[in-house]
């Protein structure tokens, strides 16, 4: 009844219902932060459109359903940064920012087919927030008159897209799950409830980051590891982080833009962590495991001060997704880190 997913039974229950009646719509729009579930939800979308037992729901266990989830079937295409940097030579891929032009017109090539074995023909857009403004404006008449049997399901980690792509889709905005059911989901993958409510805690309750912590250890190491390099800097003074600042700028020209974002997003998570503590609220804690090592900080640190250097993290990351200079960007937030 669930389709698999955990979580999201609102969306579930609704494009069930839709899919059911025969109202489902000629697109959609699936948004939320990444690791919600919402590339699975699109997936299940798929299946439940095409599975042979026709219920409005995907058994999972038919010829169409177990095609959909390996990848290969003939109605359902997917889209997304990594299959247009799969298809460029490698120099080319570490540079790619956008999904491109030519990307779309690949996919909108396939809209014109008919469903050559299943019901519907699906086509899936990860990634859709960052189609480029040629891309986007391409895919707009597409919106407007899609073929009568096909269904296009866009997938988007922010809301940064056009108000007229955005009003041309049905909207699902998939929210964070509460911690206490992404705590459920990890001990009933044996995980023991220290690690479970650890991981829920550091997840945010997007699920599936909290999965990928659990099946991969060294991610969970890589974390611990990353945060003690963010505190030296703060400890250490601004030449430390002047290196940190270089070596960022070193990977994200070298096209490992995602990795400099998530070392981003966790210096941000460690300053919003101070911030609730300096406001009453440890409750909302993320880093649970280093409530002493917050304490501490809240109390060398003012409260706008603080909330000064948690904005400034979101407009480093903001100013890095608009082109500015990954060294300038990062030099700067290194020199304005708050001190020990």
């Amino acid at each position: 009844m669930t389709w698999g997913i955990i979580g999201h039974e609102w969306a579930v229950e609704q494009l069930r219902v839709s899919i059911r009646s025969g109202a489902d719509a000629h697109a959609y729009l699936f948004s939320g932060p990444p690791g919600l579930g919402k590339r699975l939800l699109a997936l299940r979308m798929a299946q439940a459109l095409n599975c042979q037992q026709g219920a409005g729901d995907p058994c999972l266990a038919c010829r169409a359903c177990r095609r959909i989830e390996r990848g290969n079937h003939p109605d359902v295409r997917v889209a997304s940064m990594e299959s247009q940097a799969a298809a460029a030579k490698a120099e080319e891929a570490a540079r790619q920012k956008e999904l491109k032009i030519t990307t779309i017109r690949e996919w909108q090539r396939d809209i014109t087919l008919r469903p050559y074995e299943a019901q519907r023909r699906v086509l899936i857009l990860h990634d859709a927030e960052r189609l480029s403004e040629e891309a986007a404006n391409a895919m707009l008449k597409t919106l407007e008159e899609p073929p009568p049997y096909a269904t296009l399901i866009l997938v988007a980690d922010s809301n940064e897209l056009l108000p007229t792509i955005v009003s041309r889709c049905r909207v699902l905005r998939l929210r964070p799950l509460p911690r206490r059911q992404v705590v459920a989901a990890l001990v009933s993958r044996g995980a023991d409830p220290a690690t479970a409510a650890l991981l829920a805690a550091w997840s945010g309750g997007r699920i599936g980051q909290a999965l990928r912590l659990l099946e991969t250890p060294q991610a969970i190491a890589r974390r611990d590891e990353h945060l003690a390099a963010l505190l030296a800097i703060h400890e250490q003074g601004r030449g430390e982080g002047m290196r940190w600042a270089e070596q960022r700028a070193r990977e994200y020209r070298g096209g490992e833009q995602e990795s400099v974002f998530a070392w981003l997003e966790l210096w941000q998570s460690w300053w919003r962590d101070a911030l609730l503590v300096a406001a009453g609220s440890p409750e909302w804690v993320v880093n649970i495991d280093r409530q002493a090592d917050l304490e501490r900080i809240v109390q060398r640190h003012s409260l706008p001060r603080i909330y000064a250097f948690v904005t400034q993290l979101g407009q480093a990351a903001q100013q890095l997704r608009e082109n500015a200079n990954p060294n300038l960007v990062l030099e700067n937030l290194a020199l304005h880190a708050p001190g020990g």
